[in-house]
């Protein structure tokens, strides 16, 4: 089991903030965290803004937990992979 989706399934449905692999962070309220199987998905909303975003480990690569943002035109972008977690302050 992914240790970064565990964590952040523990902390929901408090606020979780993440640091991404870019160094860039990211405070997200969470609306849902699930495990199915081995497999996470999480949704969550920025503190800072109101595009839904999906928060997903599994799959063929399952060290990498990676977060990806709600397009305009449908969809999602990829945000970047999350490398450390912790409860929001």
């Amino acid at each position: 089991m992914n240790t970064l989706a565990k964590r952040i399934h523990n902390i929901a449905p408090d606020p979780v903030h993440v640091t991404f692999a870019d160094d860039s962070t990211a405070t997200f309220e969470m609306q849902s965290a699930e495990f199915f199987q081995e497999e996470f998905q999480g949704v969550a909303t920025p503190i800072d803004g109101d595009r839904e975003h999906r928060i997903v480990a599994g799959g063929a690569n399952t060290d990498q937990v990676v977060v990806g943002r709600e397009r305009d035109d449908g969809g999602f972008e990829e945000v970047g992979a999350i490398v450390a977690v912790e409860p929001a302050e």
